[in-house]
């Protein structure tokens, strides 16, 4: 990838952040997780901070500025040239394994995210086909109780005395049986309303995972591919150093060739520092806002905001690069 291609790969990641912020934003955007800390929104914030973190690296790497000065500043030594470089080289494997994480915290949100989908469709199936079954067996209650009262409340006939009271007892059983059924009929009326509510939320709450997916697996691609920046940098480094090796320390006349590849590695170390701090920093302080806001809320802040933000940054790309 071009160093443009590289930086712009930075920039996508806080750009698709940005748009899954806008999708989920407010309380009711939220998602239930099935994991610690049981949020989507607080997890997050906590992948926010780590992005700051990695985005906000020193942006002077020192090694030309140590190579420049070996032969020509007393007391300047290839020491400290290998020290510089091998203080960048330690730099840019910590930023490599930045990146790692935030990739890996991405993969595992998505992952989190599409069991909740997955678990709560479960859920409002299994509740929904208990409500239904709840609502057709009160409804044969209902018709076998409405028998039950037709019967019970016919009038008692003139009857010898011999048989009124067995009559009497049998009408009693009748009412007694018909208040049963209507105490069932209701019960199951009610655990089919709690069902089918029970079922609703679960419905709800799926939906609000599955919307959450489409942004969450464009964030986990746009990490995959943003750490190709810390790789391509390190494939530098590599050669610098196998360049280093190679150079007579008894010389103070340092080869262009090297001073050309330091040159290179840190204009690309430096641009992305560079767009960190002009760009990208104060746009994921607003991605921060943007996720506890309400839609419409405050300040007119919306995830076009960040999409407008994070196109300047693009465009101011090739500028950075050229800075020295």
């Amino acid at each position: 990838m071009e160093p443009r291609e590289l930086l712009e790969a930075l920039v996508a990641v806080v750009a698709t952040l940005g748009e899954l912020a806008a999708t989920v934003a407010g309380p009711y955007g939220d998602v239930l997780l099935h994991v610690s800390p049981r949020s989507l929104h607080k997890v997050l914030e906590t992948f926010i901070g780590h992005l700051q973190d990695t985005l906000k690296h020193p942006g002077n790497a020192s090694l030309a500025e140590a190579l420049a000065g070996f032969g020509a500043t007393p007391g300047a030594t290839w020491a400290h040239v290998t020290a510089a470089a091998s203080a960048w080289r330690d730099a840019v494997a910590a930023l490599k394994d930045s990146w790692a994480r935030l990739a890996r915290e991405a993969t595992e949100l998505r992952d989190a995210c599409r069991d909740v989908a997955t678990a709560e469709a479960t859920t409002a199936g299994t509740a929904t086909a208990l409500a239904g079954d709840l609502q057709d067996k009160a409804t044969r209650w209902e018709r076998a109780l409405d028998n039950l009262v037709a019967k019970a409340w016919q009038p008692l006939l003139p009857l010898a005395k011999e048989k009124m009271a067995s009559a009497e007892a049998a009408h009693e059983a009748r009412l007694a049986a018909a208040s049963k059924e209507m105490e069932a009929t209701t019960k199951d009326r009610e655990e089919a309303e709690v069902a089918g509510i029970a079922g609703g939320a679960a419905t709800r709450r799926r939906q609000r995972a599955e919307v959450a997916l489409g942004p969450l697996g464009r964030l986990v691609a746009a990490c995959d591919k943003a750490t190709a920046f810390p790789r391509e940098l390190q494939r530098q480094l590599r050669v610098i150093e196998a360049t280093l090796k190679g150079t007579n320390e008894a010389s103070p006349d340092v080869p262009e060739a090297l001073m050309a590849k330091v040159a290179e590695a840190e204009q690309l170390w430096k641009a992305s520092s560079l767009l960190a701090r002009r760009h990208l920093l104060g746009t994921l302080r607003d991605i921060r806002r943007l996720l506890s806001s309400p839609p419409g809320g405050p300040g007119g802040l919306s995830g076009l905001t960040v999409a407008m933000q994070c196109q300047k940054a693009i465009k101011d790309i090739p500028r950075l690069l050229q800075e020295q």
